[in-house]
């Protein structure tokens, strides 16, 4: 038994997805901004609950509702989830058991689009953050994470969530070992044109900066490190570094050859790094944020065309 949380704000395919799985204990905590969202006159399953966070002061939308829904939760196991989340019949069973088995577990993300520039930058998503995800505890995945309310110091990490941006590396904090599961292997198709590309690519580069910034550093200066032995050896870097994104797809079971684009990857990603680190601010969710420092958020405006739902 779980209390599975969902913020979202229309009832997609992949809540459907959930819903099918849910077991007759679990409860199903669906929580949106406002209650005039699509989601909020959607006939929902039994056992869900909807929840109206309202409008986030001094934090992300998404982090204001996961701590609403934290609140209400009312059994130790805890699931996080997104509805954009390509599921298998048996996901929420399977994130249940190996929170069981192991703690604190996370789904590792593989962030997919038909769309450019972000295609050509799915070799460093895919590589970047599978690596970061299944090699170290720096940050779980929202999209798929689970925890023992026990385990931690839920007062404490919900009182943070109001007063940041990322809900997973925040409980990433809080948590002594994650457990990274190749059984929990998720796509997310996302929308990949140049404006919400740059969003999400920033936005991911600053939550890592803001809670490690001298390991988001470090990886910078490798991606600079490998690009500028790319100029003394051009051949050998381009067939070392599209090999290791094949490599990696083959590991997650991948069956796309977008790791080709694995040398424009390389090229592009200390760009985005740097524009991570010193842009302002970013868009996510139709709200834009300027984010200080790790527990200093402002939220500005809301209705910008260059929103990012994910």
């Amino acid at each position: 038994m779980a209390s599975i949380i969902l913020p979202t704000f229309e009832w997609t395919r992949s809540c459907e997805q959930l819903a099918r799985q849910l077991e007759s204990e679990d409860e199903l905590l669906v929580v949106c901004d406002h209650e005039d969202d699509p989601v909020a006159s959607t006939e929902l399953p039994e056992n869900a609950d909807l929840l109206v966070a309202g409008e986030p002061e001094g934090c992300s939308g998404k982090a204001n509702a996961v701590a609403l829904a934290l609140e209400h939760a009312s059994q130790d196991r805890i699931v996080l989830t997104d509805d954009d989340v390509e599921r298998d019949d048996d996901w929420l069973a399977t994130i249940k058991r190996l929170g069981e088995e192991h703690g604190t577990v996370t789904a590792i993300p593989l962030f997919l689009s038909e769309e450019y520039p972000f295609k050509l930058l799915e070799p460093l998503c895919i590589v970047v953050a599978s690596f970061v995800v299944d090699r170290t505890n720096w940050v779980t995945w929202g999209g798929g994470v689970t925890f023992d309310r026990r385990e931690i110091d839920l007062e404490g990490y919900v009182a943070d969530l109001r007063r940041t941006v990322s809900d997973d590396a925040l409980l990433a904090e809080y948590t002594d070992e994650v457990v990274a599961s190749r059984e929990l292997v998720n796509e997310v198709r996302v929308p990949g044109g140049p404006r919400v590309t740059y969003e999400r690519i920033t936005r991911f580069v600053t939550i890592f900066y803001r809670f490690a910034p001298r390991r988001t550093l470090a990886i910078l200066g490798l991606f600079l490190a490998v690009a500028a032995a790319g100029i003394v050896a051009p051949l050998l870097v381009a067939f070392s570094v599209t090999y290791i994104a094949r490599d990696q797809y083959r590991s997650l079971g991948v069956d796309r050859r977008t790791w080709a684009f694995a040398v424009p990857s390389l090229l592009l990603a200390p760009l985005f790094a740097l524009a991570g680190i010193a842009r302002p601010t970013f868009v996510w969710g139709g709200r834009r944020y300027l984010w200080h420092d790790t527990f200093d958020v402002t939220v500005l405006e809301e209705g910008s065309t260059a929103t990012d739902e994910d």
